[in-house]
């Protein structure tokens, strides 16, 4: 019991703390060769940090393959109205039916016009063994997965900017 009034105050703790519009990632390769974004520098390894702005995303290890179109004063493939189409991009996602952060992932990336395929890992123990695997044994809620960019947690920019890289390719 005294577990989840823990659990409850941390979340209700989350839930007051304000989203940023911007905000800070890194994105590094793990042992299974997975793109992963996450909002902590990962320990003893080489990360690319980005910075998530209004106006788009600053690349602090700038290479000509990681600089959005938009930045080189190109539009981007497949752009719309000054938008990037992103309704051939197809995002997994790896969910509980109790999550509402899950609720809150699935909503945003249908918002953008992506393909959402969705798994409830406490309904399908293969689905979860496979979240698992790209999650480095994490079972943490929800995991994205757009194209081997893996993104834990509900992170608005991150799993924009993985969605945009989608369809940029």
């Amino acid at each position: 019991m005294n577990n989840l009034v823990w659990s409850f105050l941390l979340l209700a703790l989350c839930a007051a703390v304000p989203q940023r519009a911007s905000g800070q990632f890194y994105q590094y390769t793990d042992d299974r060769g997975n793109v992963v974004i996450s909002d902590h520098p990962p320990q003893g390894r080489d990360a690319k940090e980005k910075q998530l702005r209004d106006d788009g995303i600053s690349w602090s290890s700038r290479g000509e393959a990681d600089i959005p179109a938009s930045a080189k004063g190109q539009p981007p493939a497949g752009e719309m109205n000054g938008k990037p189409d992103l309704s051939a991009v197809t995002v997994v996602m790896y969910r509980t039916s109790w999550c509402g952060y899950c609720k809150q992932a699935a909503s945003y990336v249908r918002s953008l016009g992506a393909r959402l395929v969705e798994y409830d890992i406490d309904k399908d123990p293969d689905r979860k063994a496979e979240m698992k695997q790209k999650s480095g044994g994490s079972t943490g809620v929800p995991l994205l997965d757009t194209d081997g960019t893996i993104i834990r947690g509900y992170a608005p920019q991150a799993i924009r900017a993985a969605m945009e890289k989608s369809a940029a390719r």
